[in-house]
């Protein structure tokens, strides 16, 4: 029973993933905001690329406006890019970049165009500790840096009675970059008390799920949809709470199924 329902979470969480939909067709260009500021692109435009369906966007651009600096080293094919001492390093073609002297896997490569170098705009970004969100009908891309976001849930009421939930939100803290919080322990066997994540499109990696009486942190940048999952597992069973933070660093869950 417990494998089922840890395997409901996650697909559901799935479900509320926001993802990067295909607007390929679509002619209108794509603009970046960062923290609501424009980026400009004076001779090379972001586009997204059909196989991969990831926006890419001219290196030196996007990273500037994320206060980074940007070294193209031709010898190599590599972009290496700097912010606050946190390098990235992309070489051309490859799906695997280099964060702080650790290797990361991705799913769209860097690559050159129009004498360019293109870089996936969610990777670098999160990479930079920002948080991603597109915005499909306007075929916009709102990035927010996360550094100086600070957030508690015991500051952000919620309308939810059960004393499990709450014990979970006002445990969440937002500081650095960074989400920290505790899964409370299960009242007794005929419980299952779980918190899920699911992580953003371009990284290689699996939602997980965090079992009851276990702290957890996990990068903000990194996080597409994140859920706590509270079930009484007695007779046939019922869902006692059931919600997902989507608009992370914001604090304000929704209900599953509003």
């Amino acid at each position: 029973m417990k494998k089922m329902v840890v395997s409901f979470l996650v697909a559901v969480m799935a479900l509320g993933a926001s993802g990067v939909v295909s607007a390929a067709a679509d002619t209108k260009p794509i603009t970046v905001k960062v923290d609501g500021n424009l980026v400009n692109f004076p001779d090379a435009q972001p586009f997204i690329d059909a196989k991969s369906n990831r926006t890419l966007v001219p290196v030196r651009f996007v990273s500037e406006a994320l206060g980074a600096k940007v070294e193209w080293k031709e010898d190599i094919q590599t972009v290496e890019i700097n912010k606050n001492g946190r390098p990235i390093s992309l070489k051309i073609g490859e799906k695997v970049a280099i964060v702080s002297g650790r290797k990361v896997a991705f799913d769209q490569s860097a690559i050159i165009k129009n004498s360019r170098t293109y870089v996936p705009l969610r990777f670098v970004s999160e990479a930079l500790q920002s948080k991603v969100d597109w915005k499909v009908n306007e075929r916009t891309v709102l990035i927010t840096t996360l550094e100086k976001v600070v957030a508690f849930g015991k500051n952000t009421p919620v309308n939810e009675s059960n004393s499990i939930f709450q014990e979970f939100h006002r445990s969440l803290e937002i500081k650095d970059g960074v989400i920290t919080g505790k899964v409370p322990k299960a009242p007794s066997k005929d419980y299952e008390v779980s918190v899920s994540f699911h992580y953003n499109e371009g990284l290689v990696k699996a939602p997980e799920v965090v079992t009851d009486g276990n702290s957890f942190s996990r990068k903000l940048s990194e996080i597409d949809v994140m859920g706590i999952f509270i079930y009484d597992r007695r007779g046939k069973g019922k869902t006692l709470a059931f919600y997902s933070y989507r608009s992370l660093p914001n604090l304000s869950p929704v209900k599953v199924g509003d």
